[in-house]
This record gives C-alpha cells, structure tokens and sequence, in this order.
C-alpha cells in the first residue's frame, strides 16, 4: 500500500475516527469555556499523533477494499472534501468561541455533509 493510500484510508480506521470525534467535540467545549490553548491543543495534537500512528504501524489493506473505503475512495477523497471538512471544523470550533450553538451547529452539519454527500440525492457514478 502506498503512502497516499494509507493517508486516504487511515480517516476510516475506528481508532482515528473515535479519536476526530472525541477530540473535536471536548475542543468545542473548551473554546465554549474560553480556554483557547487547550481547545487548540486538543483540537489538533491527539488527532495528528493518532493519523501518525495509524499510518506508520497499522496495516490498512482490509480498509481498501471494504464497503467504507470504496465509499470514501468514490466520494471522500478528494481534495475540496477534505478542505471542506476542515472548513467546517473550523467553522464549528468559532462556534464554540463564540458560544453560538447554532454556528457550532453549521458547522458539523458541514463536516456530515462531505461525509455523506454520496448518499445524498439520487448520485449516478460509473463503476
């Protein structure tokens, strides 16, 4: 498997995706709280130490080939996807400084929409 395939596939590991989510929902709490060192911190440090992690030491072939990874290889990996969902984390995170749930809310509802843009609609691709 190539670099590039296990940076893909590494985002669908359940270690990285507990991680992203865990890690992302406790740095909206603490920028909700006014801490910005930790919310940052723990925004960014566990998820890119885990990313490391997965991509050096775990083997990623059975990801490749399941039912997840042809969904994120068809739907997901592109790079407007991943700044999209970067974009949207962001947006979540200025959120939770602001203690605006609803902004917060937008965007995590962006960050689902890049997720799950395949299954949205009546999409059509070749196979």
């Amino acid at each position: 498997m190539t670099i590039q395939e296990k940076k893909l596939y590494h985002q669908i590991h359940p270690l990285q995706i507990a991680t992203d989510v865990l890690t992302g929902f406790g740095a909206l709490y603490l920028l909700w709280i006014q801490e910005p060192f930790w919310g940052i911190c723990v925004a960014f440090v566990p998820s890119t130490v885990v990313s490391l992690y997965i991509i050096a030491r775990i083997d990623l072939e059975k990801y490749k080939d399941s039912r997840f990874g042809v969904y994120l290889r068809k739907y997901v990996s592109s790079k407007s996807a991943d700044w999209g969902r970067f974009g949207g984390f962001v947006i979540m995170l200025i959120g939770g400084w602001v203690r605006l749930w609803w902004i917060a809310a937008a965007g995590f509802a962006a960050i689902l929409y890049v997720w799950l843009n395949g299954l949205i609609g009546n999409r059509r691709t070749k196979k």
